[in-house]
């Protein structure tokens, strides 16, 4: 039912009521009108019988006044009374409203008759001649007896209409009360049904509007309600309404937590890739920066196994540099479709068509690490079942561009530092290298470990340059080097300090160790067979002096005893290996 449907059958009670009270008040008028009527028409006939006694009374004294004083204008009064009163006999007779008062004026109108016939008109007919004829006829009673009766019957008729009067002023008093109670008990009751109609209709469109108000309260503290569809059509067309907008509201209030906790998530994860960001910018190698990564990215990307990959350009290789999880297979550059598309590649259901690496399981995803148009390598990983492919990717595509921008800083410090610490021409460390590793090295050997340091120097080099050129002393230079390097124990820094002079720094090698070392190199450039540009460079030697570290010495006094027993090498003949005493270098510091 619509609203206004029901407005209007909530309005039929009071619409009845006030139609039954109009006519209620209608009838009470109308019998209060007619009784009105009835009172005016009793009082008229009142005044009419009294305008007949006035005629009569009239009549009777101008007959008097003509029988007394014998002068016709005393005759006037009788005359107009004479006329007048069969008017007034006709109107009391037509506004009788009774037989017996009908029957009363004709008997009036007869005896008036009657008194003119036997009394007034002999009267006036004796007076003129028979004066004393008229006197005795007035004086005989008759006409007063005549009169009499006439007065009788008029004061009947006037006691007769005054309780007819008396009557309808009762039932008019009556008629007046009932109309009184009738329009009370019509206000009482339209106001009684009224205020019913008014609780009621308030109650039918309240009772909705206060559950959608409920209900809005709800959706306000809880974010979800539902009101029932009750009502008027309008009311449940505004209640189905509501609880659409209520699921609506409770979707989006849940979409919204859902976005929240996903942004917070995401923020948090942004977080740990920032804290990754300054770990790494911390980092001043390759190496500090693998096993950086090599801790983080399992976290960063959680229920995955997965492998840090390094590219090696000069054998072309993928290396693995970190791994978690299960252990993948690392395949080479050429079979690798990321590198080749340069872009994040991976198979599953959602790239059906992708063949993937060759020996690859299905569902990993591989992200190329690109920096400059400089491949770095690739983070390949393979998915929990748990895992959210979009998810996964854009994440990893962003951990890609992190360690990518990391890897490449890191590799280009280690260049930089490479450069700053390495002799171009042989690769060995430089002085200022060597300088700072002998300073380690002596601080480190004041707890008592030993340390040692062999000068070598190429003999005849200045020769050798003369005779074959530049060239040829820098390809003997870089022969040297390398048997050098080769046999630098780990730890040890093999460095050039200039010119033909060379020099390896042994940390924990006592100087019997480090002579031992100091022999096999020799033997080992002996032996060498150089040749530059297809001419024989003759046989190549070394003299080395070897040092140790005296207890409290100090590293400059080490570098002066390793050259003194070089040269002391030199003088004997070259070639040859020359162990300073410890104790007399470290006396001379």
């Amino acid at each position: 039912m619509r609203l206004r449907h029901l407005l209007l059958l909530t309005q039929l009670p009071f619409w009845a009521l006030l139609l039954a009270t109009f006519l209620i008040l209608q009838g009470s008028l109308d019998r209060r009108v007619q009784t009105v009527e009835q009172v005016n028409e009793t009082r008229t006939q009142l005044e009419r019988t009294a305008e007949l006694l006035t005629h009569v009374l009239d009549m009777e004294t101008g007959v008097r006044g003509y029988v007394i004083s014998g002068q016709p204008a005393f005759l006037e009064p009788y005359y107009r009374g004479e006329a007048a009163f069969p008017a007034v006999i006709v109107t009391l007779r037509e506004g009788a409203t009774s037989d017996a008062e009908r029957a009363r004026l004709a008997r009036i109108s007869a005896l008036i008759g009657q008194w003119q016939a036997e009394v007034a008109q002999p009267e006036i007919r004796l007076r003129p001649d028979r004066p004393a004829e008229a006197e005795a006829l007035v004086r005989s009673g008759r006409g007063k007896r005549i009169l009499d009766q006439i007065r009788a019957g008029i004061g009947g008729i006037e006691e007769s209409l005054g309780r007819q009067l008396r009557d309808v002023d009762a039932r008019a008093q009556a008629q007046l009360g009932e109309l009184r109670r009738v329009l009370v008990g019509a206000a009482v009751t339209l106001l009684l049904l009224s205020v019913g109609i008014t609780l009621l209709t308030a109650r039918l469109l309240t009772g909705p509007l206060s559950e959608l108000g409920r209900g809005t309260r709800r959706v306000t503290d809880q974010g979800a309600a539902a009101v029932t569809e009750r009502g008027p059509r309008e009311y449940r067309e505004l209640a189905g309404a509501f609880n659409r907008m209520s699921r609506g509201v409770q979707e989006a209030r849940e979409s919204s937590a859902r976005a929240a906790d996903e942004l917070a998530a995401h923020n948090a994860w942004l977080s740990e890739l920032a804290r990754l960001s300054d770990a790494l910018q911390a980092a001043r190698s390759v190496a500090e920066g693998t096993e950086i990564l090599s801790r983080a990215l399992p976290h960063l990307l959680p229920g995955t196994s997965g492998q840090l990959a390094q590219h090696n350009a000069s054998r072309n290789l993928l290396l693995p540099a970190a791994a978690w999880g299960e252990a993948l297979l690392t395949p080479g550059p050429d079979s690798c479709w990321a590198l080749r598309r340069g872009e994040t590649q991976g198979t599953g259901a959602d790239r059906p068509f992708m063949p993937g690496c060759a020996g690859m399981p299905g569902g990993y995803l591989c992200a190329p690490l690109f920096s400059h148009g400089e491949t770095l390598g690739l983070i390949r990983v393979q998915p929990g079942p748990d895992a959210d492919p979009g998810a996964l990717r854009e994440a990893l595509n962003d951990v890609a561009r992190q360690v990518a921008l990391a890897l490449a800083s890191l590799r280009l410090q280690d260049r930089l530092l490479q450069q700053s610490i390495r002799d171009p021409l042989t690769g060995l460390f430089n002085r200022r290298h060597l300088e700072a590793q002998l300073a380690t090295g002596v601080a480190a050997a004041q707890g008592g470990e030993p340390l040692s340091i062999v000068a070598l120097d190429i003999d005849h080099f200045k020769r050798l340059n003369d005779t074959f050129g530049h060239d040829a002393g820098d390809a003997a230079l870089v022969r040297v080097s390398a048997a050098l390097r080769e046999l630098a124990p780990p730890g040890s820094t093999p460095a050039r300090p200039g010119g033909e002079e060379f020099t390896l720094l042994l940390p924990h090698a006592d100087l019997t160790e480090a002579a031992a070392l100091a022999e096999t190199l020799r033997a080992r450039v002996e032996a060498l067979n150089l040749s530059h540009d297809g001419i024989a460079l003759g046989q190549v030697t070394v003299s080395l002096g070897v040092a140790g570290l005296a207890p409290g010495g100090s590293g400059e006094a080490l570098v002066a005893a390793a050259d003194q027993a070089l040269y002391a090498a030199k003088r004997a003949g070259r070639n040859r290996v020359v162990v300073a005493g410890a104790q007399e270098w470290a006396d001379r510091s």
